[in-house]
């Protein structure tokens, strides 16, 4: 069989929503939305290999990388894997696997036992919370998350608007407005544009989203999708921090405004950044959806 890999267009969201409903998975990479908006950062391609969905990518112009085999487990898992295996060997690009969480780790070695060996990778662990916890934020632990919205609330007047067609373009010229005097790098280059493409795709990649107007402008906003009937995905969460609280509040009202009958936030990784790691820890997930990474043992 030939292997042939493509790009990912909207398109292609009925095959691969597909695949994706065949199993429960609980991160964050593995919804079409994520994929379609961050095709471009990641050099995502996909191809529908002995019926297992199978994307790989690039990050850069050297870090290639591969995802588990998506999809029913029929018996097929090691056919698919190792197709995709050699055409990686064929091109000369290394084999790392990436995004493997525990239940798949255990498929894999169920399918091809000692085939691999996994490191963890802890820097792409997914931070999962109770919607309850996050929009009722009761208890000691989350004083400091209630101060910052009475502050919040005692500085500012705001409204709350679900995001759509009246102020899409606002939500644009927001984020634009925000980046002005940030150092660019690749890695704020590669959210605009995964912004961007949530944004100008809203309706067809079937986004819920939430916003904060204070002073006439739209001053914060939050994307999301979800990811299983239990489970949601925090795309983006942007705010302008000159409006103390900002963040608090569109995290809190978002939940309660879109997601409150679903019972898990998925609010991503940390990437290994301290800030980041540090606001996350600070709303105390209930669990985290840990992953490795795998490569082939004898190598």
């Amino acid at each position: 069989m030939l292997v042939d890999f493509k790009e990912i267009e909207l398109s292609d969201r009925p095959v691969i929503e597909h695949y994706l409903s065949m199993r429960y998975y609980d991160n964050s990479e593995f919804c079409f939305s994520n994929l379609f908006i961050w095709r471009y950062g990641f050099n995502l391609k996909f191809s529908v290999i002995d019926d297992y969905l199978c994307i790989v990518g690039r990050l850069g112009e050297s870090f290639y990388f591969i995802f588990p085999p998506l999809g029913r487990d029929d018996g097929n898992l090691d056919r698919a894997f190792i197709k995709v295996i050699e055409y990686y060997k064929a091109q000369g690009y290394p084999i790392i696997i990436k995004c493997v969480t525990e239940p798949m780790r255990m498929l894999i070695e169920q399918a091809m036992p000692g085939f691999f060996r996994y490191e963890r990778d802890p820097n792409n662990d997914d931070y999962v919370y109770s919607t309850y916890d996050l929009i009722n934020l009761e208890g000691k632990k989350y004083h400091q998350k209630r101060n910052h919205i009475n502050r919040f609330l005692k500085n500012y007047e705001y409204t709350y608007e679900s995001i759509d067609d009246s102020n899409i373009e606002e939500c644009i010229a927001a984020e634009i407005e925000w980046l002005k005097g940030k150092e660019p790098d690749r890695s704020l280059q590669d959210e605009k544009i995964a912004i961007m493409e949530a944004l100008n795709n809203f309706d067809q990649l079937g986004l819920k989203g939430g916003a904060l107007r204070i002073d006439g402008k739209i001053q914060a906003f939050s994307i999301g999708d979800l990811l299983n009937p239990e489970m949601v995905v925090i795309h983006f969460e942007k705010a302008n921090t000159e409006y103390h609280g900002s963040y608090a509040m569109i995290n809190q009202q978002f939940a309660a405004n879109c997601w409150k009958d679903i019972p898990y936030i998925n609010r991503e990784e940390d990437m290994g950044i301290p800030g980041l790691r540090k606001a996350k820890r600070s709303y105390h997930p209930i669990k985290m959806v840990e992953k490795y990474t795998a490569y082939l043992a004898k190598e």
